[in-house]
């Protein structure tokens, strides 16, 4: 390995830092790299060790938004509440109808599948996105879960017992370790190493949510460049024309303290990256499945992020 030179990584300033010692939220800024990229039996070490400091921070500003009520209608249309969040980077500008809801911490459900992906990919939890892990023949009354399937598979469908067995195959200590490594929310795994995102105390808000993809996006997080590229190869969900969105959606049970339901990512476009971050409040699981994707295509028109008309694929 040729230590002499290594790609630019992203430094980290923060957002903001609460009062109750939670990670951090952080805002990335392009800087010469300060740590190398690892072989992966190496990256596996690493992941035994007890967890570093990963990144410098040193606290800033929360991010300036521009309140646009116009983000607001698609909710108000369909009588949700909730929170649509945008940033772009080339105009550094922060776009949202809701700013105090904005940085409001949820369980962040199944878009926790992106940090998982990529955790039990660097530790050797499973050898890639394509290897095949066994259903366990339990019906969980979904023909996409009762099935063998792939990282690529189960992150398309949301299979909830794959990303499970991943994260009982990384275990407490790792976990809890990267989590930190990353400033993924709270950091908080309690109640139980396969529920914590879905029922337990992990809490991530939009802000947060979108620095984390930045980081991503940029190649930034301090994982091998390979599983970086290979998390954002399995969350490309629309590509049309001359642009792509990766996403990830996420929705709570409705017996928890605060249902909602996410979708969370990014599009690339000639002009360059927009990040979007929406949530809304979960009364039924029915009336949000749909409404989430449409709300981002909605806003991400009204953007100019994607073409008028653009609609979601069925």
């Amino acid at each position: 390995m040729d230590n002499s030179r290594h790609p630019a990584v992203t430094d980290f300033r923060t957002f903001s830092q609460s009062a109750d010692s939670t990670p951090p939220i952080l805002i990335p800024r392009t800087s010469p790299a300060t740590f190398p990229r690892v072989p992966r039996l190496f990256s596996f070490l690493l992941c035994l060790l007890p967890a570093p400091i990963a990144f410098s921070a040193s606290a800033t500003a929360a991010p300036v938004f521009t309140v646009d009520p116009i983000l607001a209608k698609p909710f108000a249309q369909r009588k949700l509440q909730g929170v649509f969040v945008a940033y772009q980077p080339a105009t550094d500008r922060w776009l949202t109808n809701d700013s105090a809801r904005s940085q409001e911490k949820f369980l962040p459900a199944s878009t926790f599948k992106i940090p998982n992906s990529l955790i039990a990919l660097e530790c050797g939890a499973i050898a890639s996105i394509d290897e095949i892990l066994a259903w366990d023949r339990n019906d969980r009354g979904s023909p996409a879960w009762n099935r063998d399937q792939s990282m690529r598979d189960a992150f398309r469908a949301s299979t909830v017992w794959f990303y499970q067995e991943l994260a009982r195959r990384t275990g407490g200590q790792r976990m809890s370790q990267w989590l930190h490594k990353i400033y993924y929310g709270n950091a908080d795994i309690s109640g139980g190493i396969d529920r914590f995102w879905l029922t337990g105390s992990l809490r991530i808000s939009a802000v947060q949510q979108i620095a984390f993809l930045r980081s991503l996006r940029d190649d930034a997080l301090p994982f091998r460049t390979e599983t970086m590229r290979a998390v954002k190869e399995i969350m490309i969900r629309d590509r049309r024309d001359d642009w792509t969105l990766r996403a990830k959606t996420g929705l709570t049970s409705t017996t928890v303290d605060h249902p909602v339901g996410w979708h969370v990512g990014w599009i690339e476009t000639p002009k360059g990256p927009v990040y979007f971050a929406t949530n809304l409040d979960a009364k039924t699981d029915r009336e949000v499945i749909r409404a989430r994707i449409a709300i981002t295509y909605e806003n991400l028109v009204h953007l100019g992020a994607l073409p008028s008309g653009t609609t979601p694929p069925p």
